[in-house]
């Protein structure tokens, strides 16, 4: 299994799923670039990051995302 990446708030982060190293609160962006910012429930600054790494060419919408085409 890959190691899972950690990231510091401040940082320009990618779509995917974050989750705090101290208390466990998670969270998802999905916004290309968008600064990190501290855990919201215990001001942690440390991460682990979960990159969105797939997505699949037929869902072009959040329509799509919500009901998928037929493979």
């Amino acid at each position: 299994m890959a190691e899972v990446k950690k990231v510091k708030s401040g940082e320009k982060v990618g779509p995917g799923k974050y989750v705090c190293v101290d208390c466990g609160f998670e969270f998802e962006i999905n916004d290309t670039e968008q600064d990190l910012r501290k855990c919201p429930k215990c001001a942690c600054e440390m991460y682990q990051c979960f990159p969105i790494t797939h997505i699949r060419p037929d869902i072009k919408t959040p329509e799509d995302a919500k009901n998928p085409p037929k493979r």
